[in-house]
């Protein structure tokens, strides 16, 4: 039996697998999410409770793992060497570095370990049960080895060690939470708002320069009266000449703190001074920028310093929680349906709530909204009836007023029929 060099290919191939085994045990048992987990056990699903129990002892598992490996990478070796020894001479000790090494390195850890990166809860589920058998076999070895670890990690413990957990940790959590109904829908939508605020950038939700309302300095009090009294914000700006020449911010209430004594008001007095933001900042950054500065607007200006808009604490708060409707706020439909895949869009609706609402991927790269979409997809100032194709969803102009783009009619493609199996 001995001499049948098949009877140690076979051993070699049996250890070389068991080796991968523990490869890919170690990187899935290791990386699996523990809210996936729970989540699974509060499911029922089989094994769901072992792999939970066995990842409560990380130093245990990771011990049998390693000392399983090692175990069979060790016969592997000597198995290795006594074939190539026995049937190729003086030469076998160096066809068993120069083949064994690269089979090691290649079949027992780098496929199996980045097919269980990719699959960690499936291979989880795998090996659960014959990990558990190893653990229970190799326990006394086990724990010695732990034991030791133990005793070295007690004088290179660091101050700052304790778990952290990563945004995508607590999104699962949230999606568990709202499957489990401990989480509501608006909830949850609120929570991941809070995720999205680094993602946003100030010029997304920035009111546009050509929505602003201003009044220069020397504005006469009841011209001031009424441009505050008309306007859609209860806090404007002042400036100087123009509106690049912002010199402060006033409240409306501060306004009609004079209406029974007009002579004595003065804008430049009562006008605060301005808060500036790039329209590259997050709007993470501007929240606590604002807060800590006691402001609720800050003027947009561009990489030139002119100003391209206002935003306000409202505007960052309603991306987290929606939509605040107060007395200032006019009643806009955004998104109209006309028929089936067939709808009418503002033209100032905001391109990620476009592709979010319709399933589609239109470039932010140099638009915002989705008429400043269609003004670079056309190349110009489009005239009503015009149109683009875009990912197959086709954008027709239906109505410009000043050059600018009010409502746009929206197809969506042709989903094809779903076949019956």
């Amino acid at each position: 039996m001995f001499d049948d060099p098949y009877f140690y290919l076979m051993i070699l191939a049996l250890l070389v697998a068991l080796s991968a085994f523990f490869s890919g045990s170690e990187t899935a048992l290791l990386t699996l999410d523990s809210l996936r987990v729970q989540y699974h056990v509060a499911k029922g699903r089989p094994g769901a409770r072992l792999l939970e129990s066995i990842r409560k002892h990380p130093d245990r598992l990771l011990g049998a793992i390693l000392v399983g490996n090692n175990l069979v990478n060790i016969a592997a070796s000597v198995f290795a060497t006594a074939f190539f020894v026995r049937f190729y001479g003086e030469h076998g000790e160096l066809l068993t570095i120069l083949i064994l090494t690269p089979v090691i390195l290649i079949f027992a850890e780098v496929c199996p370990k980045t097919f269980a990166a990719r699959n960690p809860e499936r291979v989880s589920f795998w090996v659960v049960r014959p990990i558990k058998l190893t653990m229970v076999l190799l326990g006394p070895v086990v724990w010695l080895v732990t034991g030791m670890a133990r005793l070295m990690n007690r004088f290179s413990r660091s101050e700052t060690d304790g778990e952290t957990i990563s945004e995508d940790q607590i999104r699962t959590m949230i999606s568990v939470g709202e499957e489990a109904g401990v989480v509501g829908q608006e909830k949850r939508r609120m929570l991941h708002g809070v995720f999205e605020l680094s993602q946003i950038r100030v010029r997304d939700i920035m009111i546009p320069r050509t929505e602003v309302v201003g009044m220069e300095v020397a504005t006469p009090f009841a011209e001031v009266l009424q441009i505050a009294q008309q306007a859609s914000h209860s806090r404007l700006l002042v400036y100087e000449q123009n509106l690049d020449q912002v010199v402060g911010v006033i409240h409306s209430k501060d306004i009609l703190n004079y209406v029974h004594q007009p002579g004595e008001f003065s804008l430049r007095e009562q006008a605060r001074a301005p808060y500036f933001v790039p329209e590259s900042q997050r709007i993470s950054g501007l929240l606590q920028a604002m807060r800590q500065q006691r402001m609720h607007l800050a003027v947009v200006v561009d990489e030139y310093g002119g100003v391209e808009g206002i935003v306000t604490l409202e505007d960052i708060v309603e991306e987290i929680v929606g939509d605040i409707q107060d007395e200032y706020d006019a009643d806009e439909v955004l998104f109209r349906e006309l028929g089936p895949d067939r709808f009418l869009i503002g033209g100032s609706a905001a391109l990620r709530d476009v592709n979010q609402k319709f399933d589609l991927q239109l470039s932010a790269e140099h638009a915002t909204t989705l008429a400043g979409f269609l003004l670079h997809c056309l190349g110009t100032i489009p005239a009503r009836g015009e149109s683009c194709e875009a990912q197959g969803a086709v954008f027709i102009v239906r109505r410009v007023v000043d050059k600018r783009i009010e409502t746009i009619e929206l197809k969506l493609p042709v989903k094809p029929p779903v076949e019956d199996a």
